[in-house]
């Protein structure tokens, strides 16, 4: 995988991708770490309500939180510039290609995302010869879409047309405009979609618990830097139980940080809840179907079979869930 090239789009683009979530004067006593995400969404509240309500700092952690596209994200973990990045997705890709790097936890046990088509489409066969859009090629809303439509009896290589047209902003504008015909869409862009006219026709969270977020590090770290580490999953872990706790919180952290009313963040929270990860653990069916996925559309023979074990490391995880425990 060519990491350098990657890497040079990720500096040229630092200036429009840092999004700030905290301040990040660094402080003395405060250990700095940035913390790497595709795109704002329910998915990545977890992390976003951590910073709010001050669970790093009081592990002594400076986090900034960074929005960059995913295909981008790798390269800046294994270029050292990135500490953790929290796509799952991107992850397998890149382990698959080379990255030294390892799934440690899991915010998302399912991410339920929906098909959203043009309202005079009725059925996911309908779609046959239409345009349909994902964010990248490999990433987690094309497996999705390559997972719906394959249930509904269509060759996705065949029967449509995808095509790669960015975040689910740009997705959800294009679908607006008419320039597609359909896109997969998580909360809270799916009630947005659907708010505009727009409608469901599907979702793969009903066939199979595929896991989109969580948190990813470089095997080096997991040696160099296993409390720092805990650290992290620790803060993960209080910042889920918060959630579930507190849902009149939550939902006002997610009506500023997305910009958007009461009422998408009440129902995006609602769709969200049961599919949060409270124990930081991941269904391996789904991991499995992830990679499975991802090895099948890749050029050539692979030059290996892997499998979950060779993707993740619980080790730190059960240790900081024991130490919560106490």
């Amino acid at each position: 995988m060519a990491y350098g090239k990657l890497f040079a789009l990720f500096l040229s683009f630092l200036g429009v991708a840092f999004s700030v979530s905290s301040s990040f004067c660094a402080q003395p006593s405060l250990e700095s770490i940035l913390i790497g995400y595709p795109s704002p969404a329910l998915t990545e509240l977890p992390n976003y309500l951590a910073i709010h309500k001050g669970l790093y700092a009081a592990e002594g952690l400076e986090v900034k939180f960074v929005r960059a596209r995913s295909n981008i994200l790798v390269a800046a973990l294994v270029s050292g510039n990135l500490h953790y990045i929290t796509s799952i997705t991107t992850s397998i890709g890149g382990i698959i290609g080379g990255a030294p790097a390892k799934i440690l936890a899991g915010v998302i046990r399912n991410n339920p995302d929906f098909l959203m088509a043009k309202a005079e489409i009725g059925s996911i066969r309908e779609l046959k010869g239409r345009k349909l859009a994902v964010s990248g090629f490999g990433g987690a809303s094309h497996q999705r879409m390559l997972i719906i439509i394959r249930n509904a009896g269509l060759d996705p290589q065949k029967d449509v047309n995808i095509i790669s047209v960015g975040d689910a902003g740009l997705r959800l504008d294009q679908l607006r405009l008419g320039v597609i015909d359909a896109t997969v869409l998580t909360a809270p862009n799916c009630f947005i979609a659907e708010r505009a006219g727009f409608k469901s026709l599907g979702s793969s969270k009903d066939t199979l618990p595929l896991p989109a977020v969580g948190l990813v590090t470089l095997e080096r770290n997991i040696k160099e830097r296993p409390e720092q580490i805990k650290k992290v999953l620790r803060v993960v872990l209080k910042s889920m139980k918060y959630l579930r706790e507190n849902r009149e919180e939550a939902v006002r952290v997610a009506m500023g940080w997305l910009a958007i009313d009461r009422d998408l963040a009440e129902r995006s929270y609602d769709v969200m809840l049961p599919n949060y990860s409270y124990d930081g653990m991941i269904p391996i069916e789904g991991l499995k179907a992830s990679i499975d996925l991802i090895q099948s559309r890749s050029a050539g023979p692979p030059r290996k079979t892997f499998s979950p074990a060779d993707m993740t490391d619980f080790s730190l995880l059960e240790e900081a869930r024991r130490e919560l425990a106490r």
